[in-house]
């Protein structure tokens, strides 16, 4: 199947906006090709995340890679527009078959750590595992979700803190499913894996099965939570403890007036894929609708929150 790659050179500093105006616009995913945090990675991991080949091949520019679908021209257009408007970026789009990307981008996921003691390992590779360590053996494909993305990186940080032992956990927009595989391997006892694109649901479904989690994690194409069949819906309705958000803003203001509902009284919402310039703007959506903000995470321009569902 067709689809489009558009390529952005950039600096350090403007890879997130990059990254952040393509999703905006209809990318299907983002990688963040950065030679300063392949090197810096190895400061967290206790093996090699990549080859010393690929990171000489690297110069001190970024590459941002956004992937769209075969009718994704004109999401293609609206995002280098957006783009352009930032200055100082080449760039370029290229044509590639699915086949191409299945193992082209393997090269660049090796196994690492986020938080203290969860492992994101690529199902094709070998990681040295201590004692005590939650692993996520996952195969993303085009699904976005490796854990390598801050947005991704602040959730899984905050999972660490709020899972304490057999919540009920809806993961809306699930794409590769590692943050209802991290939850449940953390201690929750049942996960909704829900998202938009029926084909991310079906890698999430491949994850899961994958870790062993197939009998925990129910997954949908959905919506948000909206119209989801009574079996799904047992999930939610007052019944959730955990809701996970990784995605963009707008969507996020969406989810949470229906979080308010799922979510039990005192229930968690972790959201995540926020710029810093727009943290304001959901923080005012979350507080009109009864939540209130325990913390923020960041790193760098991004943002993650967690707030709390506060009792009527």
């Amino acid at each position: 199947m067709r689809y489009l790659e558009l390529v952005v050179r950039t600096t350090t500093e403007a890879s997130e906006m990059v990254a952040y105006l393509a999703c905006e616009e209809g990318a299907t995913g983002v990688s963040i090709i950065d030679k300063a945090d392949i090197e810096n990675r190895g400061e967290y991991a206790k093996w090699d995340t990549v080859d010393d080949d690929l990171l000489n091949a690297y110069s001190d520019d970024v590459l941002v890679k956004a992937t769209f679908g075969s009718e994704g021209d004109e999401q293609l257009e609206r995002a280098k527009a957006r783009i352009l408007e930032l200055d100082t970026f080449v760039m370029t789009v290229e044509e590639h078959d699915d086949s191409e990307w299945a193992d082209a981008w393997k090269a660049y996921f090796k196994p690492f750590r986020v938080g203290s003691r969860i492992v994101v390992k690529p199902a094709w590779e070998e990681a040295d595992i201590a004692q005590g360590d939650v692993v996520l053996d996952l195969d993303p494909g085009m699904a976005f979700g490796t854990g390598t993305h801050a947005t991704t990186s602040l959730c899984l940080e905050l999972l660490e803190r709020y899972v304490k032992g057999t919540e009920t956990v809806a993961d809306v927009g699930c794409g590769s499913g590692i943050l209802a595989i991290a939850a449940m391997k953390l201690g929750a006892s049942r996960a909704l894996a829900c998202d938009f694109d029926p084909d991310a649901v079906k890698v999430a479904r491949e994850n899961i099965l994958r870790n062993g989690l197939q009998d925990k994690i129910v997954t949908r194409a959905a919506d948000l939570i909206l119209n989801l069949d009574d079996e799904a819906s047992s999930y939610i309705n007052g019944n959730c403890d955990l809701m996970l958000a990784n995605i963009l803003p707008d969507i996020i203001k969406r989810l949470i007036p229906l979080a308010k509902t799922a979510l039990r009284p005192n229930g968690v919402l972790i959201c995540s894929g926020i710029v810093t310039d727009r943290l304001a703007e959901v923080e005012e959506v979350l507080t009109a609708n009864g939540f209130g903000i325990a913390e923020t995470k960041t790193s760098g321009d991004w943002v993650a929150i967690a707030a709390v569902a506060n009792e009527e």
